[in-house]
């Protein structure tokens, strides 16, 4: 047998398309939230164990208090700077983070630190930190140290990194100043010396701001006038070189045109070169004077050995005016005109920097225009949450996460282990409609005693109202005559068929109907577990060899219009005796004298027997055990059957809990196929 006829997932290719959407939606969705829902002892655990480790979390960190200071600043335009600079620096957004970055800065926590309010507290540095709980740990362990044993840059390392928070508010003008610590009384005094040695240093550096100001522009002023006449002084070194490179580009093209016209001996050639190489000799001076001053040696550095080379080979090749010595023109009349755009880009920008600067300067009016931003405290620092509710905080929190893991957990398992639990998952994957929902601790007799109907033994059981269901729900399909022939399977081994058949059976014939209840699990039968007097009896195995006639086969049951028509002896290979014409003759003679034919076939996945048997079905019943049978393995089992021309009439959930949600009860089936011949297969 191939793998691919027992394998649950596999796909099938002439089949109607299996509903994958729908199952990877039930799958992740609603399907397994009910599951997780359903597991609900594992939020209570996961919420108890989070609740303990809030406990233990607090055992060995100290709970902190967080102390609250408000500052306001009150923000005033300046305008010593010009309008420019006004826009740039004075935004409310930039003062405040401006305002915030002085708080915490090295210089004002230096000095909170070793001031006489904080130096006096005795609760500054908690313990070093332990996974041992406060309640095993001794007095000393738990002691706090006091600011004046702690050194500064101790208590600055842990204000700025852990201690001190500084927050403005929203579209307000106000610093929230939050010092969070072990010690509710550190934490206030810390918040309030905060503000007050930044309020102290405020206060002194108002004096001489204006002044600063004006000094500040003034130097600026200076430096850009400097360094403009610098640049201006460098244009003037290369005026003489710049001339002479024009005249020498506009003797160069009539040197060019009159080789054109004239041989080289030619006197008017002749005297034009000489005024072309004097030119050359002339400029060359004047590129050697202007590199050899101070302010341009660095420019003219990077250009220095190409130049030291082309004259070597002139001289090498004894022409000034030969290739060498025109490489040597162009690369000194490209480096001057770098340079001079360089100096007249740099003079422009330094004039317009010195004007705008001395416009500054001018528009200043320290007497009536300087404004200083003003600090005031709104609130003096309070404790904002107490010890008791951080503790009620830290309990509800450790309880909801726990819980919400432990829903993770069984939403996870929900997804991994997806099974069938409940009616409504059911009907959503399948698309079929439940026919009966049988519980869970059935009364249904287990084999080895003598079997009785549960409508007879316990009639008032939630067992015997499903089947009571089951055979409704058969009755509402349609006419009997088109629904005689019901063919109860499954998907795969021990989900219940066969003591669903038998039920069913039973409640047909107590209905006073004409009832058979044929055994066609030719492989591995289970009736003869049910009925002992089927034992050593021929059946439909020896009906289809021809080796016995039907009517010596069909035995009468104890139940009144109940009918038994076993499997028969073993066979080697039950798929040769399955055969259409076999088959109908069979069943054309069953039907001819029987109201219902109910038979109990073997699983659809393992063996292809019950797809043979389908085509003579009127009605099939999948019976589908909870939490037992794989999704895929049920809807592959409703695609074979769909492909064979016998979609299942409806489904039957067996062995139901309560606790799923559905309302009804569960009980554990029978028939485990995994007896002496192991799993179903050809032998």
């Amino acid at each position: 047998m191939n793998n691919e006829d027992i394998d649950p997932f596999a796909e099938l290719q002439d089949s109607p398309e299996p509903q994958v959407e729908q199952q990877s939606a039930n799958r992740f969705g609603s399907g397994s939230i009910r599951q997780a829902l359903s597991r609900w002892w594992m939020m209570l655990i996961f919420g108890a164990l989070g609740y303990a480790a809030a406990l233990y979390y607090m055992s060995i960190v100290p709970t902190k208090n967080e102390a609250i200071a408000v500052l306001e600043v009150d923000i005033k335009q300046r305008q010593v700077m010009g309008e420019e600079l006004e826009t740039e620096r004075l935004s409310p957004e930039l003062v405040l983070a401006t305002t915030a970055s002085k708080l915490t800065s090295p210089a004002i926590l230096a000095k909170v630190a070793e001031s006489p309010e904080v130096q006096a507290l005795q609760r500054v540095m908690p313990p070093e930190f332990s996974f041992k709980p406060r309640y095993w740990r001794s007095e000393q362990d738990l002691a706090f140290t006091p600011a004046s044993q702690v050194e500064t840059v101790d208590l600055v390392d842990k204000m700025s990194k852990s201690w001190v928070n500084i927050s403005g508010r929203r579209n307000t003008s106000l610093i929230d100043v939050k010092v969070s610590h072990p010690d509710s009384e550190s934490a206030r005094v810390i918040a309030d010396t905060i503000l007050k040695v930044f309020l102290e240093e405020e206060e002194s550096s108002k004096s001489g701001g204006a002044s600063a100001v004006f000094q500040s522009i003034k130097k600026e002023a200076e430096d850009a006038r400097v360094d403009l006449e610098e640049a201006q002084n460098s244009v003037q070194v290369y005026v003489a070189a710049t001339k002479l490179s024009e005249q020498i580009q506009v003797a160069r093209a009539e040197l060019i045109s009159l080789r054109q016209r004239y041989k080289s001996k030619h006197p008017k050639l002749v005297q034009f070169s000489t005024v072309y190489k004097d030119l050359n000799k002339r400029f060359r001076r004047e590129i050697l004077r202007a590199s050899s001053t101070e302010s341009e040696k660095a420019f003219w550095m990077k250009y220095k050995d190409r130049l030291q080379e082309l004259d070597e080979k002139i001289i090498e090749e004894q022409d000034s005016t030969g290739e060498a010595a025109d490489e040597w023109l162009a690369v000194a009349q490209n480096a001057l005109s770098t340079r001079a755009n360089l100096l007249n880009a740099r003079i422009e920008q330094g004039q317009k920097l010195y004007d705008r600067l001395t416009e500054r300067l001018t528009e200043l009016n320290v007497a009536d225009e300087e404004s200083i931003d003003e600090y005031k405290i709104i609130q003096s620092a309070f404790i904002g949450l107490t010890e008791d509710s951080l503790r009620l905080i830290y309990l509800a929190g450790g309880s909801i996460l726990g819980a919400v893991g432990g829903f993770g957990l069984a939403y996870l398992l929900g997804v991994i282990d997806y099974k069938i639990y409940d009616v409504r998952s059911v009907e959503e994957i399948t698309g079929i409609g439940c026919m009966a929902a049988v519980p869970m601790h059935s009364t249904f007799l287990r084999k080895g005693k003598e079997w009785q109907p549960v409508l007879i033994k316990d009639k008032n059981s939630a067992n015997a109202e499903a089947i009571r269901n089951l055979r409704a729900s058969i009755v509402l399909l349609g006419q009997k005559h088109r629904h005689k022939m019901i063919l109860v399977t499954s998907a795969i081994p021990g989900e219940g068929k066969t003591t669903v058949a038998s039920e069913l059976a039973a409640s047909f014939a107590m209905n006073k109907e004409r009832t058979l209840l044929v055994g066609l699990d030719l492989r591995k039968p289970r009736l003869e577990g049910m009925f002992p007097e089927l034992k050593d009896r021929t059946g439909v195995t020896e009906v289809l060899a021809g080796q016995a006639e039907l009517k010596d086969c069909v035995m009468l049951n104890h139940v009144e219009n109940l009918y038994l028509l076993g499997s028969g002896g073993r066979c080697s290979n039950p798929s040769e005796l399955l055969h259409e014409e076999e088959l109908h003759d069979l069943f054309s003679r069953l039907a001819g004298n029987f109201d219902r034919i109910v038979i109990d076939s073997a699983p659809i996945l393992p063996v292809s027997d019950t797809r043979v048997l389908a085509k003579f079905a009127q009605s099939i019943v999948m019976v589908v055990r909870a939490r037992k049978a794989p999704v895929g393995a049920v809807l592959r089992s409703i695609n074979l059957l769909k492909s064979a021309g016998k979609p299942p009439a409806g489904v039957v959930i067996n062995g139901l809990k309560k606790s799923t949600g559905s309302g009804y009860y569960g009980y554990k089936g029978y028939g485990e196929y995994n007896g002496e011949y192991g799993y179903y297969g050809d032998e």
